[in-house]
């Protein structure tokens, strides 16, 4: 695990003393950070920016947590679930849909300053 995930998992667990929020949720949000993500890195000529790298990372750690704890089938299970919602979020975003930027706005707002 790299230092960055390291810490951003600290931050998870020290943030949501529960852990993350329930699986469907924490699987939503992964899905629109990690598609913000993959627009930024577009933009940017392959590489997302700093804020959204860590939100994405930040989601994906919450999720697979999430999905252990709530007992998700398998992580494979779960990594396929990320992958179908963030193919699905990916144009709302770019499109500039209000509901997906308010969910995107919401999970953001969730993730602890890494510093």
């Amino acid at each position: 695990m790299s230092i960055l995930a390291t810490l951003l998992f600290a931050a998870l667990t020290a943030a949501a003393p529960g852990g993350p929020p329930p699986w469907p949720e924490s699987l939503k949000c992964a899905a629109h950070v990690q598609a913000w993500a993959e627009l930024g890195k577009e933009a940017n000529g392959g590489m997302p920016e700093e804020r959204s790298l860590d939100a994405a990372i930040f989601w994906s750690m919450a999720a697979m947590e999430a999905a252990r704890r709530d007992k998700v089938e398998s992580a494979a299970v779960a990594e396929a679930a990320q992958k179908t919602e963030r193919a699905r979020v990916k144009p709302l975003l770019a499109a500039k849909d209000p509901a997906a930027e308010a969910v995107l706005a919401a999970c953001v707002e969730q993730v602890p300053p890494i510093r």
